[in-house]
């Protein structure tokens, strides 16, 4: 029995690269297709309530992958030179985050203070998992000083039943 199960609309699309790896590599998989039909029965509710909320959300996680991530990214692993990494990360924790969770502050207090987009979305939970990356580089106590409504949402998030006991069994 395959231990990995490829879920995508039957048809070729964005996961047909993965598809076409899986059988070069000789990769066995279940490939299940779904017909566009039983796509919203089967959509996250954690997208968005509306196409506003989807918007909004996607926003808050592009800006957080595409934005802070990859500065992260760039003195955690692809710079080599350990002054330029320094140099990197000290500008990151200064200059970049406290702007980049400013704007997330602004968003979430658009909102009205308790979600991005006013019910939880994947944009809280991935709020939370980028706090839960930062850990080692950014000051918690500070940041919630800081952007208090994002400490919040953070606790908030930390919180949800399902998310704690997930923590709990994946301390990563």
């Amino acid at each position: 029995m395959p231990s990995i199960k490829l879920t995508y609309f039957n048809g070729p699309g964005r996961a047909e690269l993965i598809r076409l790896i899986f059988a070069q590599g000789g990769v066995d998989f279940t490939d299940e297709r779904i017909e566009g039909k039983d796509w919203p029965e089967l959509k996250s509710c954690l997208a968005g309530k509306t196409s506003l909320e989807q918007a909004l959300a996607d926003e808050i996680v592009d800006f957080l992958q595409a934005d802070l991530q990859e500065k992260m990214i760039k003195f955690l692993f692809v710079e080599k030179d350990e002054d330029k990494k320094a140099e990197l990360k000290k500008k990151f924790v200064e200059e970049e985050a406290p702007k980049g969770l400013g704007f997330l502050e602004k968003r979430l207090e658009q909102a009205g203070g308790e979600y991005f987009t006013g019910s939880l979305t994947y944009a809280d939970i991935g709020f939370y998992r980028f706090v839960k990356f930062t850990e080692n580089i950014l000051n918690g106590e500070e940041m919630a000083t800081q952007f208090p409504k994002l400490a919040a949402l953070y606790d908030r998030v930390a919180n949800l039943p399902n998310i704690k006991k997930y923590a709990e069994e994946h301390k990563s």
